[in-house]
């Protein structure tokens, strides 16, 4: 059950929704969460920093929910500190205001955290499947984090599906600002650099809306592109000689543009009995999202 704030029990867990421009996704976001199985008390927080009707539906439609609304436009990775800042549970859970997350989406996330990791987080489906842009994206940017196969010890997390144990997350200073939308790579890399323990669990989900316009799908692959650039170079993971280098990375383009698009390839074979085989015009989507995230790294390369 959602515990309004002024309930005299402590929530079990803490729920952060980061918000912008959420009017046409925040109902199905947060009705998903009114319908956990979770059985103790939890808290939900949504922090909006948009100028439409978000905030309104939410004042509205969901009283039991606390509302952070911004007067200016704020990027999630600071949006999800300050709703922890406002969050009073020592396991803190994150979902998107564009994602629906499964009835036992807490509980699973709970249960893992009580087993001794400090992290864990889940897969994402694709929660418009209607148009093959909308699956291009879903491809292009969660092909790490498919509801396939078996739940594993993890190196990495999507921040649209992950809990956290309160005291780990603030030793490692919440979520960077910064790097979005690439900020759960550079604090996972934290986390494990102090120890700690992260999982992943394909069958912990949530259902992710995706951007069913062309260009918009195409814009957001760039950015990616460039963000991508920027951690690597100043993190030194793969490919940072390349992203520290314009020069290089023109030169490495192709190669490195075909190598993402094979490996995403390979990652969404299965998905929905082959689709991505099986309709070529989304093959294609696939390939121009990665000539997009490579001119966005292209982009990125080289700046200070």
């Amino acid at each position: 059950m959602i515990a309004p704030p002024s309930a005299e029990s402590v929530p079990v867990c803490s729920v952060v929704v980061p918000s912008y421009r959420s009017a046409a996704t925040i109902r199905s976001c947060l009705e998903a969460l009114r319908l956990q199985d979770f059985a103790g008390p939890f808290e939900v927080i949504v922090v909006d920093s948009g100028d439409d009707d978000t905030a309104a539906i939410v004042r509205r439609e969901f009283p039991e929910v606390q509302l952070l609304h911004l007067p200016q436009q704020t990027e999630a990775p600071l949006a999800r500190n300050l709703g922890v800042e406002r969050s009073r549970a020592d396991v803190l859970a994150f979902v998107d205001s564009d994602c629906r997350a499964a009835p036992d989406w807490l509980r699973r996330l709970h249960e893992t955290i009580a087993q001794g990791y400090d992290a864990v987080g889940g897969s994402v489906a694709n929660g418009n499947p209607e148009t093959l842009v909308s699956w291009a994206g879903y491809m292009c940017e969660f092909r790490e984090f498919l509801p396939q196969g078996e739940a594993h010890d993890a190196l990495d997390l999507t921040e649209g599906n992950v809990a956290y144990r309160r005291a780990v997350l603030l030793t490692a200073g919440g979520f960077p600002t910064g790097y979005f939308p690439q900020e759960g790579q550079v604090l996972n890399r934290k986390l494990r650099s102090q120890g700690a323990r992260l999982r992943f669990d394909p069958g912990i989900r949530v259902a992710h809306t995706h951007r069913d316009d062309r260009r918009k799908f195409l814009d957001h692959q760039r950015r990616i592109g460039r963000t991508n650039a920027s951690v690597a170079r100043r993190l030194g993971l793969p490919g940072a000689a390349l992203a520290r280098s314009a020069l290089l990375a023109r030169l490495a383009a192709p190669a490195l543009v075909t190598y993402r698009f094979v490996r995403t390839l390979r990652a969404c074979r299965r998905v929905e009995g082959g689709l991505v085989f099986r309709r070529p015009a989304l093959a294609r989507l696939v390939w121009l999202g990665m000539c997009s995230w490579g001119r966005g790294f292209f982009e990125g390369a080289g700046r200070a």
